[in-house]
C-alpha cells in the first residue's frame, strides 16, 4: 500500500511513541492513568487506555485520517465483558455486547434477562425452602427418637440366670404357668426375639443407607443415629437352648416338689470343686440337689429333641459324664471337710460315701410327643441313672440296700450344702447375651418403647427420603437458575456504566487532534 505524504508524516510521529506507556492527562471519572498507542497494518492506529491497576478499559482503533473505526469498552473489573462498536466508511454503526460466546445487540436485553432470572430464582426458592424446613423438622424429630434408642444386645459377660431372665421378659413368659413352660421348651421358643431382631436388621439397613446418602449429599449425618447390635444365628440358637434348659429345669423342680415325703430340695446349687493341680478351688453347678432318707440325688437336666420317637443318649455321653462326675466330687469334698458331728458319724457309719450319692440325668422333650431313651447302658455301668420326668418319683423313693439317712442327717447335710453355696458366686459366660442395657428395666413396656422408637426412626427416614427426591430436584433447578442469574447479574454490573459510544464518536469527529495532544 502506498502512503500519502500526510500519512507518512503521521506514521513518523507514531513511530516515536508507538508501544510506549504514555500518561493519560485528560479529564475522566474512571481513574484512567496511562495509555499505549501502536501502529498496526494496513493503516490503523490502535490506542489502549488503562486504569491505575493496569486494567484496560478502552480500546480505540483509528483510521490514518484519525477518524474512529472501532470503539471497544471493557467491563469495569473484568475484561472478558465488553461492548464493541464498529463504524464503516459510510459512518454506519454496528454494536453488540459480548461475554464468552454470548452476544447481545441491545443493553435492554441484558437487563430483561437479569430481571427474568431474578424472578425465577425467587420463585424456585419459594418452592424449595418449605421442603427444606420440613426436612429439618423431620431430621430433628428423627434425632430425638434416635437419642432414646438403647442397645438391643448387651455382650458383656453375664450369668445364665441374668440371660434367661432377659429372655423370659422379652418372650412374655411366666414360668409359674405350665403352658408357658411348654412354650419355652418348643424349638421355636424365641419367636418374639427373632421378630424384633429381624426388625432391627431392617432398621440397621435403613439407617446405614440413609446415613451414607446424607454423607454423600454433604448434608451431614443425623446425631445419635447408628445401627443396633443384633443377634447372630448362633446367638439365637444359644438363646433358644438357654430358655429351653431353664424351662426343663423348672419342670423338674415342680415334679420333685410333688413327691410327698421328708426331703430338702436345693435348686441351682453351686459348690466348690477341687480341680486337680490347682491351689484355688473352682466351682460346680448342680441343677437340683435332693437330700432325702433314701440318699443324696444330683439331678442334671437336659432339654432334647427326639427323632423318630427316640433319643440316642450315647452322643451326649462325654459331656454329661464329665458334668455329673464333678457333681459327686463336689458333694464328697464338702462332706469330708465338714465339722458337723452328725455328718462325721454318718461317714463312719456307711461303707462308702459313693453309695450315698446318686447321679441322675433327666431328659425333657422339647416337643409334645413321647419318646424313649436309647443306648443308656454306658451310663448305667458308671452308676448314672437316666430317666424322664415321669420316672423321678420312683427314683427318689428307692434307697441303696442297707443305707438310709436319719432326719437329723438329712438336715445336717442340707445345712452344710447351703452354707457352702454362699461361698461361691454363679459363673459368668462371655457367649451369653442380655437384651437391652443393664441399667434399663427389661419389661414389656421397655420392649414396646424400643420398638416404638425404632419404628418412628424408620418412618422419619422414609419421610426424609421422599422429601429429598423433590428437594434435590428443586435444588438442582434453583442452582441452575441461580447460576444464570449470577451470569446476567455480573454481565449487567460490568457494562451498565459504559459511556455512550455514539456521543464519543461524534465528539471525536469534530475534534480529531487527540493524537497530537498525546
Amino acid at each position: 500500500m502506498e502512503l500519502s505524504d500526510t500519512d507518512k508524516e503521521e506514521f513518523n510521529k507514531l513511530e516515536k511513541i508507538a508501544g510506549k506507556q504514555l500518561p493519560y492527562r485528560f479529564p475522566n471519572k474512571r481513574g484512567l492513568t496511562f495509555q499505549i498507542v501502536e501502529f498496526i497494518r494496513p493503516g490503523f492506529i490502535k490506542r489502549r487506555i488503562f486504569d491505575r491497576n493496569g486494567h484496560c478499559l478502552f480500546l480505540i482503533k483509528y483510521n490514518l485520517d484519525r477518524t474512529i473505526a472501532e470503539f471497544i469498552e471493557f467491563g469495569v473489573t473484568d475484561g472478558h465483558y465488553f461492548r464493541k462498536t464498529v463504524w464503516n466508511e459510510k459512518d454506519e454503526k454496528n454494536e453488540f455486547y459480548q461475554y464468552q460466546k454470548q452476544q447481545i445487540t441491545d443493553f435492554a436485553k441484558i437487563k430483561t434477562k437479569l430481571q427474568y432470572y431474578r424472578s425465577m430464582v425467587q420463585e424456585k426458592k419459594a418452592e424449595v425452602l418449605p421442603l427444606e424446613n420440613d426436612m429439618k423438622q423431620y431430621a430433628n424429630e428423627l434425632e430425638n427418637h434416635a437419642y432414646y434408642q438403647k442397645e438391643w444386645v448387651k455382650r458383656d459377660k453375664v450369668t445364665d440366670t441374668a440371660a434367661i431372665h432377659s429372655l423370659e421378659k422379652a418372650e412374655k413368659l411366666d414360668f409359674t404357668k405350665k403352658r408357658d413352660l411348654r412354650r419355652a421348651l418348643q424349638l421355636r421358643n424365641v419367636l418374639r426375639i427373632s421378630a424384633i431382631n429381624s426388625g432391627f436388621k431392617t432398621y440397621n439397613k435403613n439407617v446405614t443407607n440413609f446415613q451414607k446418602r446424607m454423607t454423600d449429599l454433604h448434608l451431614g449425618k443425623i446425631k445419635y443415629l447408628h445401627p443396633m447390635d443384633v443377634l447372630s444365628d448362633h446367638d439365637l440358637r444359644h438363646a433358644s437352648n438357654l430358655l429351653a434348659g431353664a424351662a426343663a429345669e423348672e419342670l423338674v423342680n415342680k415334679r420333685i416338689k410333688e413327691v410327698q415325703f421328708g426331703k430338702i430340695l436345693i435348686h441351682n446349687l453351686i459348690l466348690p470343686y477341687p480341680y486337680e493341680k490347682q491351689t484355688k478351688l473352682g466351682n460346680n453347678q448342680i441343677d437340683h440337689l435332693v437330700i432325702a432318707s433314701s440318699g443324696i440325688f444330683c439331678f442334671e437336666t437336659k432339654a432334647r429333641t427326639s427323632k423318630n420317637h427316640s433319643y440316642d443318649m450315647l452322643k451326649d455321653y462325654s459331656e454329661i459324664a464329665d458334668q455329673v462326675a464333678k457333681h459327686k466330687e463336689s458333694i464328697k469334698y464338702v462332706l469330708e471337710k465338714s465339722n458337723n458331728p452328725a455328718i462325721i458319724n454318718l461317714l463312719k457309719r456307711i461303707p462308702s460315701i459313693d453309695q450315698l450319692i446318686c447321679n441322675v440325668v433327666v431328659v425333657v422333650s422339647r416337643t409334645e410327643e413321647k419318646f424313649t431313651l436309647e443306648k443308656i447302658e454306658r451310663y448305667e455301668r458308671v452308676g448314672i441313672e437316666v430317666c424322664q420326668l415321669d420316672d423321678i418319683q420312683s427314683l427318689l423313693v428307692k434307697a441303696p440296700a442297707g443305707i438310709g439317712l436319719q432326719p437329723e442327717e438329712v438336715s445336717a447335710i442340707g445345712e452344710e450344702m447351703t452354707n457352702n453355696k454362699a461361698l461361691e458366686e454363679e459363673k459368668t459366660f462371655s457367649e451369653n447375651i442380655l437384651l437391652f442395657e443393664d441399667d434399663m428395666k427389661l419389661d414389656e413396656k421397655a420392649v414396646d418403647e424400643q420398638l416404638y422408637h425404632a419404628n418412628q426412626v424408620i418412618k422419619h427416614i422414609e419421610h426424609i427420603n421422599n422429601l429429598l427426591a423433590d428437594y434435590l430436584s428443586g435444588a438442582r433447578e434453583w442452582r441452575q437458575l441461580y447460576q444464570q442469574y449470577r451470569y446476567w447479574k455480573k454481565f449487567y454490573d460490568q457494562v451498565r456504566s459504559f459511556v455512550d459510544a455514539e456521543t464519543y464518536y461524534k465528539q471525536h469527529q469534530i475534534d480529531k487532534e487527540i493524537l497530537d495532544k498525546i
